[in-house]
């Protein structure tokens, strides 16, 4: 049930609510202040929304944070330590926070003037439900133009393109684009999973909590971010293998029997035409034709539609390869708390 949308423009500005954006992020100094600058660019009032920046650089990020908190009429707060997981850092950031919302973000997401007032907006729209709100992120048209960047396309928009203001499913709870009621996340401890064997899947994770609490996610493409991250077929594997870890645990926090055929992984017990097709990929695509791929189109920057069929055969190789090098973990599920009596009886 959805109220007519709202004019967040006609709110006077002492009674609109707080956000808290928190941004993890590491060695990505020259990034990470062009997303600082959007973000203070924001048509939002300064006293009305803080910048929480959780690093552990060894580059010169957090002198640059310190100086753009002197600078600034918005509050930025620097949470400097050596914690390395972004589960752990996002859950740190969400302790120091006040905002009535928090609003996760990467250090490569760079926003426009609206975006605020986007998820806003959206949250306003279905109060008082206690939603979360995805945004939008492209793929910045600013990085390099090489073939492989071309035809890498790291979030699956296209998938929920017809589902605009509405909701979507867990698996889309994007953490570097998404805002939450912060009371909702500390009443019900729907903070992040923290025990990871690598980075990875702790927003869809969270996602799948939030939903069993009752929770919705909903679909906001105006509230629209500029995604900077100029990945090679090189460092996209590399990252692949990290991910391909986090399933590890991922399964077992989500114990649905569709998630490996979600992700790709190669089961025994995946629908059978998915089955005959990861067969035959692994057939062409294994540990010995993989790597010598990897090094022939690592190299070639010429668009084909034979190399953009290859790519993502490679990219799954190394993800499975993860996968499998990690084997069986056991972490314990987050328990997610009852609502308050007082509200369940409202």
């Amino acid at each position: 049930m959805t109220a007519a949308p709202v004019d967040v423009h006609r709110i006077p500005d002492s009674q609109l609510p707080t956000f808290s954006v928190i941004i993890p992020t590491y060695n990505r100094c020259a990034v990470g202040e062009r997303t600082i600058d959007c973000l203070l660019a924001c048509d939002y009032p300064d006293d009305r929304y803080e910048l929480i920046i959780c690093d552990n650089s060894s580059d010169g990020t957090p002198d640059m944070v310190k100086r753009k908190a002197e600078e600034s009429t918005v509050p930025i707060h620097l949470l400097f330590n050596d914690e390395r997981l972004p589960a752990v850092k996002r859950n740190q950031g969400l302790a120091m926070a006040g905002g009535d919302y928090v609003c996760y973000m990467n250090d490569d997401v760079w926003v426009r003037p609206s975006f605020l007032r986007e998820h806003l907006r959206t949250h306003l729209q279905y109060a008082p439900e206690p939603i979360a709100v995805l945004g939008h992120c492209e793929q910045s048209g600013q990085m390099p133009d090489t073939a492989y960047l071309a035809w890498y396309r790291p979030f699956a928009y296209h998938l929920i393109a017809d589902q605009a203001d509405g909701p979507v499913p867990y698996q889309f709870n994007w953490s570097m684009n998404l805002s939450l009621p912060r009371s909702e996340m500390l009443d019900r401890n729907l903070v992040f999973h923290e025990d990871w064997a690598n980075i990875g899947h702790e927003d869809v994770e969270l996602g799948f909590r939030w939903q069993k609490a009752g929770n919705r996610l909903i679909y906001n493409p105006k509230a629209w971010g500029e995604h900077y991250h100029p990945h090679t077929l090189d460092s996209t594997c590399d990252l692949q293998v990290s991910i391909g870890r986090g399933l590890r645990d991922l399964e077992v926090l989500i114990p649905e029997r569709e998630l490996a055929a979600t992700y790709g992984l190669f089961n025994w017990s995946n629908p059978r035409p998915v089955l005959v097709r990861q067969v035959a990929r692994k057939a062409l695509f294994n540990r010995w034709t993989a790597p010598f791929l990897r090094r022939r189109l690592a190299t070639y920057n010429r668009r084909s539609r034979l190399a953009e069929w290859t790519y993502p055969k490679i990219v799954l190789h190394y993800m499975e390869k993860g996968y499998r090098e990690q084997g069986p973990r056991c972490p314990a599920p987050t328990p997610i708390q009852h609502r308050p009596a007082e509200l369940i009886a409202s």
